[in-house]
């Protein structure tokens, strides 16, 4: 299930997570990521997608801790079992 991100949680290497954005009517986007890389102030995401090439073209996103809970509303996936 999808919970909210809390600006003092950290994330891990594997991690999915989404950006809880609205979007313009119509468009039915889901932003899904992976988080890359973590650092003790920002992590990395790539988006999570089947299209290898469309991946080789995409640049990392960079997330800072600072952003989330501030400017960013960033949710993770839980397994329900945890």
């Amino acid at each position: 299930m999808w919970k909210s991100l809390a600006f003092t949680q950290r994330v891990y290497r594997g991690d999915r997570i989404r950006f809880n954005q609205t979007y313009p009517a119509g468009n039915n986007l889901e932003n899904l990521f992976e988080v890359v890389k973590t650092d003790e102030h920002y992590f990395e995401v790539l988006p999570v997608t089947s299209d290898v090439e469309a991946l080789h073209n995409l640049a990392k996103k960079i997330v800072r801790y600072f952003d989330i809970g501030y400017y960013l509303q960033i949710e993770i996936w839980e397994d329900a079992k945890q």
